[in-house]
């Protein structure tokens, strides 16, 4: 049976929500979260090492459909399919179906709870936010790997793969004249960037991942250690099984000592489940900041090479190798912590 629905008139509600369905395709065991966060609805696909989201707001107070959905087998193709229509999002026999113009596809549940993505959105601000037109970076956008960086002196965004530099000139204003850049993988930065329909802002620092914002839109790529994304358990989950029923009814004392504790394994059930999510949420915390760590000794170790310094570029080696065993040894703890009863 087909609910409601919700509506978005937002023109680039469409490009942005048929980019997150696709990036979800792309990643193994991509999934596409939809969640309320006030009054907003947010629409995500979190990935290995990126995330792609949308913040839309709820559509007259309609209900949302909540929960975590498998991405599909089969995206249809094109770029932006429904721009400026109006896009629904509903829930159709328990699966959710999202339709824009040509675009249509129904994904399955997997989770009645959504994926709690803005935990790991950097809590530190970029060194340089450099604003750039969506299509003009997307067309200079190479493929593989390479570095993104910021010039102080020119005022531009360099994109740097091999021996191929492109560069773009930037439509803000901003009075930070030292260089800086990261590490990028361009093939997993250009799926992001298809979700945005504005200029794009990209967000550069020290200890921060690459982050890009675009209207609703927000990108993040992180690099070292993979992303763990959890689903909270549904609703009720852990909630204490109703006592047998018996042939005899109890006493009225019996009945109300049988009540108290009803509740406190109730209580108890409610209290491990809470503390499950928060020891999960540090430990995904942990895992995010080694990624970033990475990151950052990545951009390091390609800025030693740069410079033939071969003894800096040793003791960075080292230390991303031991930073590899820390992240191992997290991912481990993750999982064990998971298959606990």
């Amino acid at each position: 049976m087909a609910g409601a629905g919700l509506t978005f008139d937002d023109p680039g509600a469409a490009r942005a929500i048929a980019a997150i369905v696709r990036h979800a395709a792309a990643q193994p065991e991509g999934v596409v979260s939809l969640g309320a966060d006030g009054g907003d609805v947010v629409l995500a696909s979190p990935g290995e090492t990126s995330l792609l989201l949308v913040r839309l707001p709820s559509p007259g107070g309609a209900g949302v459909p909540e929960g975590t959905y498998a991405a599909p087998g089969d995206v249809p193709d094109g770029d932006g399919d429904g721009d400026g229509a109006p896009v629904t999002v509903r829930s159709v026999r328990g699966r959710l179906q999202v339709s824009a113009g040509a675009f249509r596809i129904t994904l399955d549940r997997v989770s009645d709870e959504a994926v709690d993505v803005t935990w790991v959105w950097p809590a530190t601000e970029p060194a340089v936010e450099a604003v750039v037109a969506r299509d003009a970076l997307l067309d200079a956008l190479p493929s593989g790997e390479g570095r993104l960086a910021f010039v102080g002196a020119d005022k531009q965004v360099v994109l740097e793969a091999g021996r191929t530099e492109r560069r773009l000139p930037l439509k803000n204003r901003t009075r930070r004249r030292k260089d800086i850049g990261a590490a990028v993988a361009f093939d997993q930065l250009r799926p992001l960037l298809a979700a945005a329909t504005e200029d794009v802002t990209i967000g550069l620092g020290d200890l921060r991942p690459l982050t890009i914002e675009s209207g609703a839109v927000r990108g993040m790529l992180v690099r070292g250690a993979p992303l763990r994304w959890r689903p909270g358990p549904a609703a009720g989950a852990a909630r204490a099984a109703p006592a047998a029923p018996t042939a005899k009814a109890p006493p009225p004392r019996d009945r109300a000592a049988e009540e108290r504790r009803r509740r406190e394994a109730e209580r108890a059930a409610r209290e491990r489940e809470q503390e499950a999510r928060r020891r999960a949420r540090s430990a995904g915390a942990a895992v995010a900041a080694v990624g970033r760590a990475a990151s950052q000794l990545d951009a390091a170790i390609d800025d030693a090479r740069q410079l033939g310094d071969d003894e800096a570029g040793t003791r960075l080696q080292d230390a991303r190798r031991s930073l590899d065993d820390a992240a191992a040894a997290l991912r481990r703890h993750l999982d064990s912590s998971a298959s606990a009863p």
